[in-house]
């Protein structure tokens, strides 16, 4: 724990259960706890290099913290996945195994192979067939040849399974690490021999790599029919063993939204919404308890559910939402890129509703706070609703000061602006300063130059997230 700050990080990652355990486990140890009253300062914010309350030697507290509290988390872990468990296992069998307790050694190894096999850890699977062979190989009546040699074959076989697993990750890195835009190569990876059948894979996880292969591969050479076609199978594959999804729901997670992604990109917001639910479903259905990862896939849910209901323009639901996702924010710390388009997407529905002074608030959070590099987008974006809110709320003097505040942002960010940014800071700069009777010519001169120099492409994905055309629509009318 003498890397600068890992100490804080590691205490500020801790969750109240875990901080609950700690204080118990403390209470274990012997002496005096004066630790304890670091941990409390750092953990409630303060300095992490406050001296200790009996002037002791700062640094050494702090390595002892820091290795209690990861003592701490091992036991609070311990057969909490079975991963861990088959760990545990296997340091019971060492110290039977050196007690010469051969029996109990044999009975823990049988669990051990049972639980490895079952979930294909194949590595910790070898080092349980290791202690298999040293353990015949000690017993009184050692020498059982062809108990050996059975072992061997078996080790022989997760070998081959591990080699197959290594190929097609090794696949997986290689595609990942070509040019996705190269379709003859895309091609050429589509014919590759691992992905002639299932029939190549010599495991469940090689089979699962042999799904998510074909999908990419179908995305990138614009075969859409027949990658959502795979992720349905997928998805399937991997609900007829749900103890694997409760051990490493993280790649059900995966593809759950990878099919999501491609129902939104086809405009299916229904289909897409089912998705949506059956991962809002996953802790419930599968027993998990709630981790941090969980609350980053709720809050990823919860975005893309406002996403959708923005692009169908249903107002109202997006209102309800809202107010859910308002109360998760004041009761949880949320990633900066999930709050900024949070902050941004409240602003803009707020502004489809006319709802000014609300949207004004939103905007304020983002401009208010510094968000640094994260999404410099919505951040452009949340500039140029800033200055549309402030002539529907007619405070037109404050639109030149705003004008020129856009312009040193965009200029700082990236030098150079994009033509329709150009145009709309040279309309909103003369709006300030024109007369009311002149706004419909700059309205109707906007609507003609917004984006001319723009493809349908650039347009398209301009007005996904802003709305232009429309707003001029209404404020010609």
């Amino acid at each position: 724990m003498s890397k600068k700050g890992s100490l804080r990080e590691l205490i500020h990652s801790l969750e109240k259960s875990e901080k609950r355990y700690l204080s118990l486990f403390a209470n274990l140890q012997s002496g005096k706890k004066h630790y304890l009253d670091l941990f409390k300062t750092i953990d409630n914010g303060s300095a992490e290099d406050t001296k200790a309350n009996d002037g002791s030697n700062l640094a050494a507290t702090k390595h002892y913290l820091g290795k209690l509290i990861l003592k701490s988390l091992k036991s609070f872990t311990e057969g909490k996945t079975k991963h861990s468990e088959l760990l545990h296992l296997l340091l019971e069998i060492e110290i039977l195994f050196q007690k010469e307790l051969y029996d109990l050694c044999q009975t823990k190894i049988k669990k051990g192979k049972a639980i490895a096999v079952k979930y294909e850890s194949f590595n910790l699977l070898l080092e349980f067939l290791r202690w298999e062979k040293r353990v015949i190989n000690s017993l009184p009546k050692s020498g059982d040849r062809q108990a050996v040699k059975e072992i061997v074959r078996k080790e022989g076989d997760i070998l081959e399974k591990l080699h197959n697993l290594h190929r097609y990750s090794h696949f997986v890195e290689e595609l990942m690490s070509s040019d996705l835009l190269d379709l003859k190569k895309m091609e050429f990876y589509r014919d590759h021999k691992l992905l002639e059948s299932t029939s190549e894979t010599k495991s469940f996880a090689a089979l699962i790599l042999y799904y998510h292969l074909k999908y990419i591969l179908f995305t990138v050479t614009n075969n859409s029919v027949e990658g959502r076609k795979i992720l349905a199978e997928l998805i399937v594959l991997m609900e007829e063993q749900p103890y694997r999804i409760k051990e490493n729901p993280e790649g059900y997670l995966t593809t759950l939204h990878n099919l999501m992604g491609m129902m939104l990109y086809n405009k299916e917001a229904l289909e897409a919404l089912k998705v949506l639910n059956k991962i809002r479903e996953i802790p419930e259905k599968y027993g998990l308890k709630k981790q941090s990862y969980m609350l980053r896939m709720f809050v990823k849910t919860y975005n893309v559910e406002l996403e959708l209901y923005r692009d169908l323009k249903d107002w109202e639901r997006a209102r309800e939402l809202m107010l859910e996702i308002n109360r998760l924010i004041e009761i949880h710390v949320i990633p900066n890129n999930y709050l900024l388009s949070f902050y941004y997407q409240f602003g803009y529905i707020h502004f489809q509703l006319h709802e000014y002074s609300e949207s004004l608030v939103s905007i304020n959070k983002i401009l208010n706070t510094n968000f640094g590099d994260e999404r410099t987008d919505l951040q452009t974006y949340a500039r140029f609703l800033f200055l549309m809110i402030h002539f529907e709320l007619g405070n037109i003097a404050l639109l030149r000061y705003a004008v020129d505040n856009t312009r040193r942002f965009l200029k700082k960010r990236r030098g150079a602006l994009l033509p329709f940014e150009k145009e709309l800071l040279k309309f909103f700069s003369k709006l300030s300063m024109s007369p009311v009777h002149k706004y419909p010519s700059l309205f109707e001169k906007l609507s003609s130059l917004l984006l001319r120099h723009h493809t349908e492409d650039q347009r398209s994905n301009i007005l996904d997230y802003l709305d232009f055309e429309s707003w001029l629509d209404k404020c010609l009318d």
